[in-house]
């Protein structure tokens, strides 16, 4: 009896060790653990074309092949050889929020990065970076570029019931070229591989910001 019971120990024991072992394994990764403001971004110097600043939003495809690192939420656009003035004022892109929740219905929640990109000016326009864990590493699902501050920049990000759901600046009711006092509602579903903007498009209010 003694004997079995002990026995019975080793397998408790051990089946509690290959659960450990399985949480740990890389396709467990819990989105929420991942340093988005220590990471790697895909990104193409066309997204950070002045001549292009963007006034609508768009789905970005293909994805970018090259990357961007972002360290401590920043990454700049500068050589280490320029000068203290020059660093200033040269381009960058910020991490500004992550926001998860599951948008494919498999109970594994998804991350929507919000990435804010500077000319170093005052021109700056958003992106959208939108992550699924994969079997050993995150995997981008989509990139969306947004407009231009008050010109249908991205204002906010949410997910609800399997929905992301996007407020863009209302460019009919900017108030001059930094903000606008109105948003403007999409949402949209993953399906087929894509996001397809679903529902109708809803406005509402912003409050105004003096600076």
């Amino acid at each position: 009896m003694k004997h079995m019971r002990i026995l019975a120990r080793a397998m408790i024991l051990s089946l509690s060790l290959a659960a450990a072992l399985a949480a740990d394994t890389p396709k467990n990764i819990e989105i929420r653990r991942i340093d988005f403001k220590n990471f790697s971004f895909p990104w193409d110097e066309e997204m950070g074309e002045y001549s292009l600043v963007p006034s609508i939003s768009r789905w970005i495809s293909p994805l970018p092949q090259k990357q961007i690192r972002a360290v401590r939420g920043i990454h700049y656009f500068y050589s280490p050889s320029r000068g203290e003035d020059e660093r200033e004022h040269a381009p960058l892109v910020s991490v500004d929020s992550v926001t998860c929740g599951d948008l494919d219905g498999d109970g594994i929640e998804e991350a929507a990065v919000h990435l804010n990109y500077s000319t170093g000016g005052t021109s700056n326009w958003d992106f959208l970076y939108i992550y699924k864990v994969g079997h050993d590493r995150p995997k981008l699902l989509g990139l969306l570029e947004s407009g231009s501050r008050g010109y249908g920049g991205l204002v906010r990000a949410s997910i609800a019931g399997g929905i992301l759901v996007l407020d863009f600046a209302d460019e009919e009711r900017r108030v001059g070229d930094c903000c606008s006092a109105g948003f403007i509602r999409v949402r949209y579903r993953w399906q087929d591989r894509e996001f397809d903007e679903e529902g109708l498009r809803e406005r509402g209010d912003l409050p105004l910001r003096v600076h």
